[in-house]
């Protein structure tokens, strides 16, 4: 019997260890646990609560904040919540894990109106949440759905008209899951974007978002997330 060279094994142990890194739809645990604290609008709650339910993911929670439009006020939601679920674990009102990932979802929108957009992104990275951004509004990622573009917008409403020549009658309580193409497309479309787009190295340039972060995090997590992105 012929012997192993000696680094046989190494180049083994190096390919499994890089192997590791793959990042496969259905390749984490569908038991993880995470929080989505959204603004008081619908849009972002009715999206991420038809992605959950499409995905058949129970143990993704979505937290609406009163308060829309204020980002900070969304980080100390996402702060109380996380402490209340501490709290709760250890006096025994309930059997669940501690959230393993909170993710906020808010907008930039038009940055010098929206004194508290800085300070929101600061705690948020202090305190290791994960944020899905928009640059300028949420309905960005709707778009991407359906084209590529880095053409930047002036704010919300600017955007959610553009987004009515592929869904007529938009608004913002609308319903739109259903209408959407598949989510590959915008998956592809906004790493792709971040990648190649105009203004450099901002972190939320116009237009971007982050929501692809959550969504391919959502589709690793379910059993039936490789088959949604096909």
């Amino acid at each position: 019997m012929p012997k192993r060279k000696p680094d046989d094994r190494k180049l083994r142990r190096y390919e499994r260890a890089m192997s590791s890194y793959d990042r496969r739809p259905g390749n984490r645990s569908p038991g993880q646990c995470i929080l989505i604290v959204c603004e008081g609008e619908k849009t972002e709650p009715n999206y991420f609560a038809s992605l959950r339910d499409h995905l058949k993911l129970s143990t993704v929670s979505v937290k609406i904040t009163e308060r829309a439009g204020a980002p900070i006020s969304l980080v100390n939601e996402a702060l109380s919540q996380r402490m209340k679920r501490q709290q709760d674990i250890r006096s025994g009102r309930i059997n669940l894990p501690n959230f393993e990932e909170i993710w906020c979802v808010f907008d930039v929108e038009n940055p010098r109106d929206n004194q508290t957009f800085g300070r929101a992104v600061h705690v948020a990275d202090k305190n290791e949440f994960q944020l899905a951004v928009s640059n300028p509004a949420f309905e960005f990622w709707y778009i991407l759905h359906f084209e590529h573009t880095t053409r930047p917008f002036a704010d919300g409403d600017e955007i959610k008209e553009y987004l009515r020549r592929y869904i007529p009658g938009y608004h913002a309580a609308m319903p739109v899951f259903d209408k959407l193409p598949p989510t590959r497309t915008a998956l592809q479309h906004a790493k792709k974007i971040l990648e190649n787009h105009p203004q450099g190295e901002q972190r939320f340039p116009n237009p971007s978002t982050l929501v692809h972060l959550l969504a391919e995090k959502m589709i690793e997590m379910s059993p039936s997330g490789r088959q949604h992105v096909k």
